[in-house]
């Protein structure tokens, strides 16, 4: 009996989703999360018009990666930025993300990246060093094995309640990312 095409294409999907190469979401203590909130992501094989899904962690939750990194992002903290802020903004959200070295080695921090969206738009970072948030000052630094560090981010966000996005990457090539979410 033949096969279609179609058919053929959904058992090469599964044995590819089934099998090795793929990292999981996994919480590494902190704030449980809810069944579903997770996604297994594809670090190989992926055709170059697919997006792989992302690990999804609800704020206030943790997520440690295939290397041994585990970063834990607060609940934002709503507040109006100074006049001092760049760029101006009416309304921002400020994240504390805990940075945890459970690898084998020491972790360069300029190579941990740090966005924000609001629906399909990305929110800009806000500089505001009245109130704190200056952004990563050590980024030329090492984070000792075993060690852990605190970082703020604050980015600009719309005056209605909106969910937000943070995507977190803990390496340049930019393969492996989480994605912590909420509204705000």
């Amino acid at each position: 009996m033949r096969m279609g095409s179609s058919a053929l294409a959904v058992c090469a999907l599964l044995a590819l989703t089934g099998c090795g190469g793929v990292e999981t979401a996994t919480p590494a203590g902190g704030a449980a999360v809810p069944p579903g909130t997770t996604s297994r992501v594809p670090v190989s094989a992926t055709p170059a018009q697919e997006t792989p899904a992302r690990p999804a962690v609800l704020f206030g939750g943790d997520y440690q990666f295939g290397s041994g990194l585990v970063v834990t992002v607060s609940e934002p903290k709503t507040f109006t930025p100074s006049e001092s802020a760049f760029p101006d903004a009416d309304r921002a959200a400020a994240f504390m993300l805990t940075v945890r070295n459970g690898t084998g080695k020491p972790y360069r921090l300029s190579q941990l990246s740090v966005r924000a969206s609001t629906g399909h738009e990305r929110a800009p970072q806000v500089v505001d060093p009245t109130q704190g948030y200056t952004g990563i000052v050590e980024a030329d630094h090492d984070l000792p094995m075993g060690d852990e560090i605190k970082l703020q981010y604050a980015f600009a966000v719309p005056a209605r309640h909106t969910p937000v996005e943070l995507t977190v990457c803990p390496e340049m090539s930019g393969q492996v990312e989480a994605t912590y979410h909420g509204r705000v």
